[in-house]
């Protein structure tokens, strides 16, 4: 309020002389007090949740290949992120060195990084399989030991069940290992399917590209090979994608070298296939995390 209006009118003059001489002021106006404002209330952010993949080459990042690439495991923890908001810790522990089954078993009894890994994991991804399809062994019922040259002639539905049917029990150690190392913590359990690289590939051993007489046999293989991988991994606590039909279609004829994969003579997911890969994982939902 300004001075002038508390001073009184009568001897003005007089009291604006005598203020001035004895250093004398009005009475300050009363300062204004802040407005009560609300107070935000901060949520803390989650601990990350950690997945942990382990296996063989499918989930491996190959920078080499396929350079400027995002690989399948980084795609699938971006959507776990941007479907539920909650940050994720990625470890990629699998293998680009033709890792089987029996290896497999054996790192998750000896190797204490892959154990602890997996130990301490709220999302666990496998791959494992792949290589140990009746085309890379000697001992299938199909065509058993063929020297390197794969005779299409014996492969067929019934040899191809067989050979799936005796490698089960393997199969079904890995799943119930490491769901036995939760320790019935809750967790989401995955694992995919192999696909048939082979229909219009090109064989890297010798460049030859992959003849008509193949397609039955390797689908007769792969369609009781991807039937046990899920048997074996729902009966032991695992959900599994279904990676062979989102890349070969419903048939399991649908040619995918060199577009879902880096090239017609290396099989391993292209940016393209990897993305169909995490696109199939994020598909089975975020359970029992996220109900």
């Amino acid at each position: 309020m300004d001075d002038r209006k508390i001073l009184h009118r009568i001897g003005f003059g007089l009291v604006l002389t005598l203020s001035l001489l004895v250093g004398c002021s009005a009475p300050a106006a009363p300062k204004p007090q802040p407005t009560p404002t609300a107070t935000a209330t901060l949520t803390p952010t989650p601990a990350p949740w950690s997945l942990v993949a382990v296996g063989d080459s499918l989930l491996f990042n190959w920078k080499d290949y396929c350079p400027g690439c995002i690989n399948a495991v980084v795609r699938y923890a971006h959507s776990i992120t941007e479907a539920t908001g909650h940050p994720v810790d990625l470890r990629n522990l699998s293998q680009a060195n033709g890792l089987q089954t029996d290896g497999l078993l054996e790192e998750l009894q000896t190797d204490v990084q892959r154990r602890e890994a997996l130990a301490n994991a709220d999302i666990i991804v496998v791959s494992i399989g792949a290589n140990d399809s009746p085309f890379n062994r000697d001992d299938d019922p199909c065509d058993g030991d063929s020297s390197g040259t794969i005779d299409w002639s014996k492969f067929n539905p019934t040899c191809a069940a067989t050979a799936a049917e005796i490698f089960r029990p393997k199969l079904e150690s890995v799943f119930a290992q490491i769901v036995a190392l939760r320790a019935g913590k809750s967790t989401i359990f995955r694992t995919i399917t192999p696909y048939n690289d082979w229909l219009g590939g090109i064989d890297s051993a010798n460049g030859n590209v992959t003849p008509p007489e193949a397609t039955n046999p390797t689908r007769a293989v792969y369609d009781a090979w991807s039937a046990m991988i899920c048997k074996a991994a729902q009966a032991n606590g695992f959900t599994c994608a279904d990676t062979y039909h989102a890349f070969n279609g419903p048939d399991g004829l649908k040619p995918i070298a060199g577009d879902l994969t880096i090239s017609k003579m290396n099989g391993h997911p292209s940016d393209k296939g990897s993305e169909v890969i995490a696109g199939a994982l994020a598909n089975l939902g975020y359970a029992p995390l996220v109900p």
